[in-house]
């Protein structure tokens, strides 16, 4: 209803960059989704082939923290270890060896794959996303608030990097675009 009280042209850019941005976020959400729930299936048969207990709670545990960016896998990873080693030695050093290859994949493969094809953003700029978030999370409501800042600081970073690449773009694709539907449309009209 809102695009509807505007000019058609400025209309159709706003309509292309809350799509771009929205396109982001939720590919960020799906592709940490993605990453966390084989975080969780990989720790869960290696607790297994080591009858590691509480295999099911660990495994949900890693699933849930490995949610929170650049830390969540030490979050995850330390009680998990621990108590693969209160069970055994064997297998407290299997379990972090697994966990650490899985970490360097994830972090080296994974998501820079998610993050190239979703976000576009540069390593540098996701690290101060996160950070920024956290900052802001815990000034606004302390422990909690930081989790939740680190949570959606890369997502909102990306939505933040669209609206600034657009308004800079002096002549982008979407004037062009809506220029041509302008045309097109005159020419169905007469």
């Amino acid at each position: 209803g809102f695009l509807t009280l505007l000019p058609e042209h400025r209309a159709e850019r706003i309509a292309s960059v809350t799509h771009e941005a929205s396109t982001g976020v939720s590919g960020y959400m799906a592709g940490n989704a993605m990453t966390s729930i084989i975080a969780g299936l990989i720790v869960f048969v290696s607790l297994l082939l080591f009858h590691v207990p509480f295999a099911g709670l660990l495994a949900v545990w890693v699933a849930l923290v490995d949610f929170i960016p650049i830390v969540g896998a030490l979050l995850a990873g330390v009680p998990t270890v621990l108590v693969a080693f209160l069970h055994s030695t064997p297998a407290g050093i299997g379990v972090l060896v697994i966990f650490l290859v899985y970490q360097q994949v994830e972090n080296h493969v994974l998501n820079p794959l998610v993050m190239s094809r979703t976000v576009r953003m540069s390593p540098l700029a996701n690290l101060l996303a996160v950070v920024i978030g956290a900052t802001l999370g815990g000034r606004v409501a302390g422990a909690f608030g930081t989790l939740i800042g680190a949570l959606v600081g890369i997502p909102v970073g990306s939505a933040i990097q669209v609206v600034v690449r657009e308004v800079r773009r002096k002549d982008g694709r979407v004037a062009h675009r809506a220029a041509a539907l302008e045309a097109q449309a005159r020419v169905n009209r007469e």
